[in-house]
Parts: C-alpha cells; structure tokens; sequence
C-alpha cells in the first residue's frame, strides 16, 4: 500500500472548471494538491511529486475532436507517464460530455493505453452532492427541483456540442469505443463480496468496469476497492470529482496523508466582482438574471461581431471599457454572451478557445485599471482556454466552498503582477444555486472537518 509522504494519484482534467473542482474535492480532506494550468517540464513534475499527494493537469480535450484532442492528450500523458502513478484518473464532467467525435472516450482509452501501457479500466461519473446519479447503467442530473436522465434533461439533452442522446453509459461508451464494459449494480455495490468478485473477474479478462451510485456511500465502497486494486494493477479510470471526494477521504480515513492541508471554508466578500460567462446553460441563464435584478452592470458580448484576430480584439476592448465603468462606480459587472434562454450564444456560434482569449484579455485590461481581487469565469470550455492564456503556470485552492460547490482559487504567475496571487472561481454551468454570483461577491461560510 502506498506509504504517506508520497505522490498518490495523478488526474488530467477535461476542462478547466472541472480540473479545479477534482482539485478541490481532493483539498477538502486535507490532501495537498497543485493544478497545472500550463504544461510544466518533467524535471518540475519530479520535484513537485515529492512534495504533494496529487498532481493534477488541466486541459481542453472535452471540446477537442481528431487530431486536436490526440495532440492535446499526448502532450499531457506524456509527462504523467513519467510519474509512473498506479492511479490515475481522468477527470470527467458529472454529466458525461462525450461524444463519438466530440471529446471522446473512446479516443482518450486509446491515448492512454499508448501511453500507460494495460491498467484497469473503471467508470464513476456519479457525484449525489451535486445531484448526479447513475442507476442501472443509466445516468441522472438535477435540474432545477428534478431529477432528469440525461437523455431527457432539458439542458444536457440539447447541449450545444455534445448533446445526450442516451442515458445508458454502456451504450453511450459503445458508441466511442470496441472495448467492452460492463455495470456493477447497486444491489452488487452493496454487497461488498459480491461486487469484488466480479470486479475483480472483469479486470482479469481486460473488460471496463462501469459503477452505478446513488449515496455517498456507494461511491466510498467503490473507492475502497478501487484503491486496493490499483496496488495489484495500474487503474486507469474515467471519473467524476465524486471520485477524488471519496479517494480523499479514503485516503484521510487511512492515515495516509502525511501532512494534512488546513482546509479554509470561509469565503470572505469582495468589494466588487467581474463575471465573464461564455456558458450557455439554463443555470447560468438565471444566476445571470438575478444579478441583474440585484443591480448588477450586464454587458453582451456580441459575439456576431468577431470574425477575425482584429475584430475580436475590438470586442475584447469595447467590453473591458464597458466592464471597468461598471466597476469604477462599484457596480459588480456581468460580460456574457448567452442567457440560458435557448441554450445557444446570441449571435451565433464562435469557438470556445476565440471565446477565450478574448476573456482573457478583458480580464487582464480590467486587471490594469481596477482594483479586483476576484474574478468569476462561467461555462466550462470559454473557461478552461481563458484560464489556459492569462499566463498563470498554476493554481491550488484558497478556500473550500461546501455550500456553493465552487471553490476560490488563487493563481499562480510569478514575476506577472497582473496576474499573480489573483483569485478566480470557474463555474460549470450547471452548478450553482440562482443567486451564485451574488454569494461569489458577498462571501459565504461553512465547515469542513479537515
């Protein structure tokens, strides 16, 4: 078993957002954990996995396809190989975005067997505190005070790139890839024998294992077992934050960490707050309209505008000027390009990494003439290129926010004033309760047990 004081676990997350909340679900139980924003040299990684329990590698590959997301995997894999880690996780989004050219699975499977050689295979997209289930091999989320299968949720179901078509994960995943899974039931996570024994069969005869769960406490089984089958075979597995909560605390419960994390949960207010939101999610849609009922500037970033390097730097100006008069006169300042209405962007469609930069520059150009300690970024493709270009080489997690499910981070960019030692939240666009933004502002408390 793997002794405190050394690197436990690696994870390469497919978007920014998500990277940031695997992160922190594994800060929460007091596991000292950096996130990459940038690719670092092998001799960095090295020296850094002496020192942290988890290593983690933001990306982009849930909005890649083809060459693009192969490039982008090979880039990250290729220095997590050189960790040797016997468990490794990609990190996935809790509703499974995915689709056979669109952030495939199927791809990533194929990537990391190039790269890690035969591990085990386990999916666990279930993560119940933030409302995804999987049942029966079918996948559930909260909308709103409902509980929705994927393929019928009114959000996930009509997403803008990778719409869910089907709610079964074995059909979704046969769909991307030849390699064959089977699902461990509820009545067999309960059964701790049982589901060993035919785990442990699947493994043997190189077939994924795909795990259902409902509670908590089936995903702190699942972990149990896979934690303890990763000393015998490398695991490689396709999980949600639910994963990194639970191996976490697996990890506490064990006395494996050898110096715990103080694990801050108090989010103090800010005198004024930037939200630059590039997600299309009904969510998102109404966290915008109740900042807007609260007084809050609102600026659209027409998006119809950008069609080439020189418009969009125009745009990027013209929303920085607009966002700074807001902020000047200490009114919070919402950029966005969609309402959640229809799930598209207004104006049009345009690429999340355009999407990016340009966020990237009204962040630094607000940054040079206004006093903002904190910045909201919304939607997780827009996001994770955003973050990937404002020049941070990494982050860890300042506070652990239980009651927002989103979490303060702090980047870090030394020698970059602009940027170094800034505070930013990245939101998912689902996540959330109607008044995030306000709380993003205002602060919020809680307790966690280290």
């Amino acid at each position: 078993m793997t002794s405190a004081g050394k690197l436990k676990a690696v994870f390469y997350g497919d978007d920014f957002t998500g990277s940031s909340e695997n992160l922190a679900q594994f800060h929460r139980s007091g596991v000292k954990a950096k996130l990459y924003l940038t690719r670092p040299s092998v001799d960095k990684v090295a020296a850094d996995s002496q020192h942290y329990d988890v290593l983690g590698f933001a990306g982009t590959a849930r909005a890649l396809s083809g060459a693009e997301l192969a490039e982008e995997l090979d880039s990250a894999f290729s220095i997590m190989r050189t960790l040797d880690s016997s468990f490794i996780q990609y990190k996935i989004c809790s509703t499974f975005d995915s689709s056979p050219t669109v952030g495939s699975y199927g791809a990533v499977l194929d990537r990391a067997a190039a790269h890690f050689g035969k591990r085990d295979v386990s999916v666990l997209a279930a993560t119940p505190d933030f409302g995804r289930y999987t049942c029966f091999g079918n996948h559930f989320a909260r909308f709103a005070d409902r509980i929705e299968r994927l393929d019928r949720h009114p959000s996930m179901s009509r997403h803008p790139r990778t719409p869910m078509q089907e709610a079964d994960l074995r059909m979704h995943l046969a769909r991307q890839t030849d390699m064959e899974f089977i699902n461990i039931t509820l009545p067999l996570i309960r059964n701790r024998s049982a589901m060993d024994d035919r785990v442990f069969k699947a493994f043997q005869q190189g077939v994924g294992v795909i795990f259902d769960g409902l509670e908590n406490t089936d995903l702190a089984a699942v972990v149990d077992l896979l934690w303890a089958q990763s000393s015998r075979l490398p695991m490689f597995a396709l999980a949600a934050q639910g994963l990194a909560q639970q191996l976490g605390a697996h990890w506490s419960r064990l006395g494996l960490l050898s110096s715990p994390n103080a694990v801050k949960t108090e989010i103090t207010g800010v005198e004024n707050l930037l939200v630059l939101s590039g997600s299309c999610a009904l969510q998102t849609g109404r966290q915008i309209a109740t900042a807007e009922a609260a007084g809050w500037k609102m600026v659209h970033l027409d998006v119809s505008k950008i069609e080439s390097g020189d418009h969009a730097s125009a745009v990027a100006s013209e929303a920085a000027l607009k966002a700074v008069e807001g902020l000047d006169r200490g009114r919070p300042t919402v950029i966005y390009t969609a309402r959640g209405e229809s799930g598209r962007v207004e104006g049009g469609d345009v690429p999340a990494e355009r999407l990016g930069a340009i966020y990237c520059d009204v962040a630094r150009a607000v940054r040079r003439v206004v006093s903002l300690p904190r910045i909201v970024f919304s939607g997780g493709d827009s996001s994770s290129y955003a973050v990937r270009t404002i020049g941070a080489e990494a982050l860890e997690i300042a506070v652990f926010d239980e009651v927002q499910n989103c979490h303060v981070c702090r980047l870090q960019a030394p020698g970059d004033a602009e940027i170094d030692g800034l505070e930013v939240m990245l939101k998912g666009g689902q996540i959330g309760a109607d008044d995030f933004f306000l709380r993003a502002k205002a602060g919020t408390v809680g307790s966690v047990a280290a």
